[in-house]
């Protein structure tokens, strides 16, 4: 399918002028240039609208975890997201994730846990798993006081922020941590992104789609400076080989993306292992797609589908006997 049209036209843009080269940038940079890019390409007057927004930090063994939580205009309670925003483990924060919390926020309608993880390479693997596992731990316990459902607790991410929920949501299952549903965005699931024989995409949509296979490569050494661990189930959630008794979970690809495999083989090997997924193509769409849907309207319409197959899932788990 073409790209959608006004992902084509900002295309343009974002390869003249927008897109960050980390071989190219210093970290700090790269961090301030995301940060803009995404308040420039959906402003907060173009955001979803929430009840309230609160500040709080979560205690883990290697100190304070700052989490923004929303609360939907919604009486009683709702299901709650742990969210983890993109950025290549190098870049991103609370305020370029808020885009995607506001909206799920609204939509579904859910309380949201945004997760300001720590980043590499000043904080290289597993910093960023183990504050979300601490995280979700924080969630579970205080789902009732932030007005949501421990029934209903559901891990998330788009991109890198997805390989961090996939991450958590395998080791909590092996911790005995309930989850509800995991909600995984155009997630980078195995690190070794140069496997292009079992990843087409990756040479596909190499080159003119807003995510340049250098910066993929470089945010891989900064998150996991020793190659010999990235087939580690832990770093990479497709080395995983035992699946199943994961919860239900909904794939987010976008078509024009070269890590949208990752999406396709993870959907595929949990099915075999008995999994439920869902699984939504994205197409004509790029890397980065929700991210923008104040200068790309035409992804509303896929973010609002991901997020009804999200609602669906989470309705099965609540109509179960407790």
């Amino acid at each position: 399918m073409p790209l959608d049209p006004d992902l084509a036209r900002l295309l343009v843009v974002l390869e003249g002028a927008e897109v960050v080269r980390y071989a190219d940038s210093s970290i700090d940079h790269a961090r301030a240039a995301h940060d803009a890019s995404v308040a420039r390409l959906t402003p907060p007057a173009l955001r979803a609208q929430v009840r309230e927004i609160s500040e709080h930090t979560v205690s883990s063994p290697a100190g304070g975890v700052p989490v923004r939580v929303y609360r939907p205009e919604h009486d009683g309670p709702t299901p709650t997201i742990l969210w983890f925003h993109g950025g290549g483990w190098c870049t991103g924060s609370l305020d370029t994730g808020d885009v995607m919390a506001r909206d799920i926020c609204r939509a579904l309608p859910a309380t949201v846990v945004s997760v300001a993880y720590r980043l590499a390479p000043e904080n290289p693997w597993p910093s960023a798993t183990d504050d979300g596992l601490a995280a979700l731990s924080w969630v579970i316990d205080s789902a009732a006081h932030l007005g949501g459902d421990r029934r209903t607790v559901v891990v998330g991410g788009d991109s890198a922020g997805g390989n961090i929920a996939a991450s958590v949501v395998q080791q909590a299952r092996d911790a005995g941590l309930a989850v509800a549903a995991q909600l995984l965005v155009y997630p980078l699931l195995d690190l070794d992104v140069d496997r292009t024989d079992r990843y087409p995409s990756l040479l596909t949509y190499a080159e003119g789609f807003a995510l340049p296979p250098e910066n993929l490569r470089i945010a891989v050494r900064q998150y996991v400076p020793d190659v010999a661990h990235l087939a580690d189930p832990r770093i990479s959630p497709l080395r995983q080989p035992h699946l199943a008794g994961l919860p239900p979970t909904v794939v987010s690809v976008a078509e024009c993306d070269p890590i949208r495999d990752h999406g396709w083989a993870y959907a595929e090997a949990l099915r075999h292992a008995d999994v439920p997924v869902t699984l939504h193509d994205g197409l004509g769409l790029i890397h980065g797609s929700f991210d923008l849907i104040g200068s790309a309207p035409g992804v509303r319409a896929e973010l609002d589908r991901v997020l009804d197959s999200l609602r669906e899932a989470l309705t099965r788990v609540i109509s179960r006997p407790l």
